[in-house]
């Protein structure tokens, strides 16, 4: 894009060069689902404003005004890099498009679509290590190889390069979020730990770019262009977007998906973990133990803590002799504990 106008609000806004197949799939897209949601039973209208949502950014970043100054800016290249292998799939995946397929087919259809969804290959496209190594492999390849060269000059790899971001980013955020006739359920603590180690491949690209000291995408620097930053800030300003950017999306997705892990009761959750904590408190108050052998001789700690008036007692007493020991210590000051070098006797509760 030899010449273009500088870039603008008003550019920004108003400036488009969408590519015919790009525009045929996500209208074709978007009629899709909007037909499976007349046929599905009460189909959640946010699943579908999120869908939606998803394939207009997917729209802006493709043909909009970041996809046409991403030949420009190398930052807007990493703009349009964020919305498709980050912002888009995620919406895209809360929208929940492979449940709607699912529900919505019958027959032969459906049983075809449980056999795919069983399959070896979708298996292995899902499969953790496998969905790492993808996003890796591309946020890597396309940014500290000459494969940024190669798309700026070579007009069909810029297209294959839009399919890898929004194709790894996709599977990333299916794999977080869940959706549809998936083969497994992965724990809640796998996710965590899959978008952490995807936050360290955005650091590390983002930071290498950010550190570099020349050009290393000679297309950008030949740009005939006289506005905007000059080409060693502009990828540095890149790379500061690809780190904060990247590590701000995925921070904000392991918030929602610990969200989701704290209020499930999947075994191995925190949800039992913090229950048995609780009921282990109130058994180590000493109460109970009484109560508790009365019970038809019921194992130890199986007894119902929570109806044991004994336990919660002894529990509530706890709880008020601590009280009054914080309060005794704050009125004595810091040396209340100690007299002439000898410890002092706790208060008497009795």
């Amino acid at each position: 894009m030899s010449g273009a106008e500088p870039l603008t609000w008003r550019a920004a806004l108003t400036v488009w060069d969408m590519p015919l197949p790009a525009a045929v799939l996500l209208v074709l897209a978007a009629a899709l689902y909007l037909w499976g949601v007349t046929r599905a039973a009460r189909w959640p209208w946010p699943n579908t404003v999120s869908f939606l949502a998803g394939l207009l950014v997917t729209a802006v970043a493709v043909g909009g005004s970041v996809g046409v100054y991403s030949h420009v800016l190398f930052v807007m290249h990493m703009v349009q890099h964020l919305a498709l292998i980050a912002v888009a799939p995620i919406l895209l995946v809360l929208g929940h498009p492979l449940e709607l397929l699912r529900r919505t087919t019958t027959g032969r259809p459906r049983d075809l679509l449980r056999r795919a969804g069983r399959s070896r290959v979708v298996t292995v496209v899902t499969h953790p290590l496998v969905v790492f190594v993808c996003y890796a492999v591309v946020v890597f390849g396309t940014h500290l190889t000459g494969f940024q060269q190669g798309a700026m000059t070579v007009p069909a790899l810029h297209p294959a390069e839009e399919v890898l971001y929004l194709a790894s980013g996709y599977l990333l955020a299916l794999l977080v979020l869940g959706d549809g006739p998936l083969p497994r359920r992965f724990p809640y603590l796998m996710r965590v730990v899959l978008l952490l180690v995807g936050m360290v491949v955005d650091t590390v690209v983002g930071v290498t770019l950010l550190m570099t000291t020349h050009e290393p995408f000679p297309a950008y620097a030949e740009m005939a262009r006289t506005w905007g930053p000059d080409p060693l800030t502009d990828l540095h300003w890149g790379g500061a977007l690809m780190w904060v950017g990247g590590d701000g999306l995925m921070t904000a997705l392991a918030i929602v998906v610990i969200a989701a892990w704290l209020r499930s009761s999947e075994g191995g959750d925190l949800g039992p973990w913090l229950e048995a904590a609780r009921r282990s408190a109130l058994l180590g108050t000493g109460a109970g133990e009484g109560a508790g052998a009365d019970r038809d001789t019921a194992p130890a700690g199986t007894a119902d803590i929570d109806e044991d008036e004994e336990a919660l007692r002894a529990y509530n007493a706890m709880l008020a002799r601590l009280s009054a020991t914080e309060r005794d210590q704050h009125r004595r000051g810091p040396d209340a504990g100690t007299d002439r070098g000898r410890p002092r006797r706790p208060p008497s509760t009795e």
